[in-house]
């Protein structure tokens, strides 16, 4: 072959490879596999769900009425007590509470047994109430004071004089450590003293000295000075006698 011929087998040999290299490059772009439409996911189905699937909405809750607090302050006696109605005030030992709003609140003073001579006088109340009566309407919050004072109590010692002879003798009492004329009698004598006060009676003769004194009976027995701690009306009687 002359090196012309030659050189033209090689240009058909190099386009014969290029025709078969490119043919195989088309091939296998054609059997890459292209998806069909119909094999897509439905961008629709994506982005939404059904109603039936879709998470039912929280609700929220109604709108409740509010509450309120009612405080209750006591002063002037330790023995005082107010108590409210409808139940939850028992002041001292509870003295605030909450309550439905239009929630109608009465207050009622009170007081527990007298104790070391007094008693527990109610004075009034103050702030949410005026007066001695309370009844509270709760729109808000309120407060009320309630006031009370100790009163001293008394009871009445009540001294008989018995016997021939016992007119004008003296029967002296000795609250200790001071000794007192709180007691004159005559046929009768009679005396207040603070509850809770012990009281001592003891004998001054009369003028007459031939009237002796022969003892007591009642709240005391004997000749010695009569000790008596007032919790009450009281009685004594003191028997004379004279020649």
């Amino acid at each position: 072959m002359t090196k012309i011929q030659t050189r033209a087998a090689i240009v058909a040999l190099i386009a014969i490879f290029a025709a078969l290299a490119l043919g195989g490059w088309a091939n296998s772009g054609s059997g890459q596999a292209t998806p069909s439409p119909s094999s897509q996911p439905s961008a629709s189905v994506e982005a939404s769900a059904s109603p039936s699937e879709s998470p039912s909405a929280v609700a929220s809750p109604s709108a409740t009425a509010g509450s309120y607090v009612l405080t209750v302050t006591v002063s002037g006696a330790d023995n005082a007590i107010v108590r409210s109605t409808p139940a939850g005030i028992n002041c001292p030992s509870v003295c605030s509470a909450q309550f439905p709003a239009g929630t109608v609140v009465t207050l009622t003073p009170m007081a527990s047994a007298p104790t070391g001579g007094y008693s527990t006088q109610f004075n009034g109340f103050s702030g949410a109430c005026t007066g001695t009566a309370c009844t509270v309407t709760l729109n808000q919050s309120a407060t009320v004071a309630a006031t009370f004072a100790l009163v001293p109590e008394f009871a009445t010692l009540t001294v008989v004089k018995s016997g021939t002879g016992a007119g004008g003798l003296f029967i002296h009492s000795m609250i200790p450590p001071v000794r007192t004329t709180g007691i004159y009698c005559g046929d009768v004598c009679s005396y207040d003293f603070q509850i809770g006060s012990t009281v001592t009676l003891y004998i001054v003769e009369a003028s007459d000295p031939a009237t002796s004194f022969t003892g007591w009976s009642g709240a005391c027995t004997g000749t010695a000075e009569c000790v008596i701690t007032i919790t009450g009306p009281v009685t004594v009687t003191a028997t004379y006698t004279s020649p």
